[in-house]
């Protein structure tokens, strides 16, 4: 595969339209309304991708894989769409990679904005295209729920008004792991997900990343595992590792160490410059992560901060 140079796709204004996708699980329409409606009031125009419009949902998932893909693809195509926000997660991302025009994708690149299931996405995006995607909020499960100032800070980013993603969160206490400080593209976010792209061709190069890591629903044995199937996989050539909310099933019957444990365990092993509890991920707050964008972690202030323009 030729090397092509990284894209940062063109800012966001007032005015320009948003397409609303479905390339997973499908979404629930109240909310999905109310996010729009949020969106709208800020003066965009949005539209909707096929999928949401007809209704077609297989099951949980929004539709099958091939009309998701062209959903997809229908908005990186269509030149009055000049960002792409998806509905939600769940799962099934991972359907539709093989199925994408990843070509056409880098010929037209857009903001594109998701995470937790969408991670598969924006690892196969950054990989086959090299564009800078965003691990943000979802249109049917958090828009309607963020606060105003956290709602501005997500658009004034989007618009290229600011690179600081962090001014709204500057009470949050994060511990570092590992002291110390690097330097390196941003990739992640969500762990299982990632760890379901280890060995495979839609798994971009992690030499002198920074891991931005985060997960729900699982247990400590879990992360365990997805940790030592990185490190069988020969995965451990990271610069830094960033770590944000886990949302954990509690098994009482059964003791375990606990998921900050099995990370400390981890890292201490790889004695790379680490940061714990930062807010991204499942939890109330959530962070706007540039993905394929320039980083500095630090221990000391400010613990994350984006080296470059994220937008154009």
């Amino acid at each position: 595969m030729r090397k092509v140079e990284r894209i940062k796709p063109p800012k966001l204004n007032i005015g320009d339209e948003i397409r609303v996708i479905s390339p997973a699980s499908a979404p629930d329409i109240k909310q999905l309304s109310e996010g729009i409606s949020r969106l709208r009031k800020m003066g965009f125009k949005v539209s909707v991708g096929k999928n949401i419009k007809k209704l077609v949902q297989r099951n949980d998932l929004a539709a099958p894989a091939k009309d998701r893909a062209e959903e997809l693809m229908s908005a990186f195509k269509d030149d009055n769409v000049k960002a792409i926000f998806n509905a939600r997660g769940g799962y099934g991302s991972i359907h539709i990679l093989n199925l994408l025009d990843y070509d056409a994708i880098r010929e037209r690149p857009k903001i594109f904005v998701g995470y937790s299931d969408i991670t598969a996405l924006h690892m196969a995006i950054g990989k086959y295209t090299n564009i800078v995607t965003f691990h943000g909020p979802m249109v049917a499960s958090d828009l309607q729920e963020m606060s105003k100032p956290s709602y501005k800070l997500f658009l004034d980013l989007l618009e290229g008004k600011t690179t600081e993603i962090n001014s709204n969160s500057r009470d949050r206490i994060i511990k570092y792991i590992i002291p110390g400080k690097c330097e390196g593209l941003s990739l992640g976010t969500n762990l299982s997900v990632s760890a379901s792209l280890f060995g495979t061709s839609y798994m971009p190069a992690t030499d002198n990343k920074i891991f931005f890591m985060e997960d729900t629903n699982i247990t400590s044995g879990d992360v365990d595992r997805y940790f030592y199937t990185m490190k069988l996989a020969g995965i451990n050539n990271f610069a830094g590792y960033v770590f944000g909310d886990f949302r954990i099933i509690v098994d009482k019957d059964e003791p375990t160490p606990s998921v900050e444990e099995v990370i400390e365990r981890f890292i201490n092993d790889t004695n790379k410059p680490s940061l714990y509890g930062a807010p991204f991920g499942h939890g109330d707050e959530q962070l706007l992560i540039p993905l394929n964008a320039k980083f500095q972690i630090s221990d000391d202030s400010p613990y994350i901060e984006v080296k470059e323009e994220i937008v154009n």
